[in-house]
């Protein structure tokens, strides 16, 4: 379909828009007879960006938010970036647009205008992602029943997953916050480290950081059942649902709850069983803490830097905390746990210790322990890179699953 025409205007959601030069006030009362995240803002009929909900509650709901800012023009508080695609485009190229975009705008609804450059109306973000879905299973499938023209159609196929991983790639952070904001990364108080490798192509692990103030950050990690496209494809799917579900993003458990909905309302009964093991997790640097909320998902690592200690913090056996998109209504547990200065939390999916030496023997999460407390006194990116090395060369032959593992670090200044 890239390159043909398509018709856009079937996936408009909604018109709503506010008029550039009317108040703040306006944009706010219109939120609040809808339920739309984001609305166009105009001149005329021409768009110039757009504002969102959360944000122009914010500003409003303040203390003196509403006798501040309510009669100045929508134009002052409009969100920093919006894209608008025209209705002439290809499907390759407003994916392209809108899958390139900075994290901070990824989410933000796009503007569909018409050739004229005249406002059509607002697309859905998570919209584009199931177009985009639709169009790789459709490929997929041709390229199954089409199994003459394999020798053909590999070269595509290859083009094709190299478009998909280097898209799966932008929903990965490309930078970290910084705690408090504008602090370098070796003054923040919450400092971050990653490693990521697929196994193939695409990968079916996902992490996603989310500043929530200046004191707070959301840690997201998930891990779809199998690999390859399929698995792949709901990871992008799975991003799109944790900011969704952003209005629970203070309380791990509601937040999982959350995106267990959504997830069950996306895929169909019918193609089969297929679900997302997850962990959320919140950092307060104020109260020195992290409260966390866990969907099947391997345990994360404590790690106390005084003493060398790793543990493993498994949840009460009698709590009920099953993977995502197996049951519609679960209400999961949130967990605390108080943390000291220069302590590590260790997100991470089980193909880093689902992995054999040369005798068949796994590794396992009690080995794993092991090669964490090995590195235990490395500075936190050298941690991380030092337990995958570990592992590493614990296997010989290297990783068989897909491998996300990040690592949270704590301090007291």
């Amino acid at each position: 379909m890239d390159g043909q025409a398509f018709d856009w205007c079937a996936l408009v959601a909604h018109a709503e828009a506010v008029q550039a030069t009317e108040p703040t006030e306006t944009a706010f009362e219109k939120f609040r007879d809808h339920r739309q995240e984001y609305m166009a803002v105009l001149e005329e009929r021409i768009p110039v960006g757009v504002c969102a909900r959360r944000e122009i509650g914010m500003l409003l709901g303040g203390r003196y938010g509403y006798a501040l800012f309510a009669r100045k023009p929508v134009r002052a508080h409009m969100a920093s970036a919006s894209l608008s695609v025209s209705v002439a485009m290809s499907v390759e190229a407003v994916l392209r647009a809108v899958f390139s975009r900075a994290a901070a705008e990824f989410y933000d609804d796009v503007i569909l205008v018409d050739g004229a450059g005249l406002f059509v109306g607002l697309i859905h973000v998570h919209t584009l992602v199931r177009l985009q879905t639709s169009l790789l299973e459709a490929h997929v499938d041709q390229l199954q029943v089409q199994r003459r023209e394999i020798a053909i159609k590999n070269g595509q196929m290859e083009a094709d997953l190299a478009l998909a991983r280097e898209m799966q790639l932008t929903l990965l952070p490309r930078e970290f916050p910084a705690f408090p904001p504008g602090a370098p990364p070796e003054l923040s108080r919450l400092r971050f480290a990653h490693r990521y490798l697929p196994s193939t192509a695409v990968s079916g692990d996902l992490f996603h950081v989310l500043p929530l103030s200046d004191q707070r950050a959301g840690i997201f990690i998930c891990d779809v059942m199998g690999h390859g496209v399929r698995s792949a494809l709901i990871t992008a799917m799975m991003r799109v649902l944790v900011q969704e579900a952003c209005t629970h993003a203070e309380e791990p458990a509601a937040l999982l709850s959350r995106v267990n909905r959504g997830l069950m309302e996306i895929i169909p009964a019918e193609t089969g069983v297929m679900f997302v093991t997850a962990t959320y997790a919140v950092f307060d640097i104020e109260t020195c803490s992290v409260r966390y909320a866990n969907a099947g998902h391997p345990a994360a690592l404590y790690v106390q830097r005084k003493n060398e200690a790793v543990e493993m913090l498994s949840l009460p056996r009698g709590d009920f905390n099953p993977a995502l998109g197996i049951f519609p209504d679960v209400h999961f547990h949130d967990y605390e746990r108080r943390m000291e200065d220069g302590d590590v939390m260790l997100f991470y999916t089980d193909g880093l210790f689902e992995v054999d030496d040369g005798n068949g023997r796994q590794l396992g999460g009690l080995g794993l322990v092991e090669c964490v407390r090995t590195q235990a006194k490395q500075p936190l990116s050298r941690m991380v890179e030092g337990i995958v090395t570990a592992v590493q060369s614990y296997a010989g032959d290297g990783f068989d699953d897909d491998v996300c593992l990040l690592g949270v670090q704590m301090t007291g200044h």
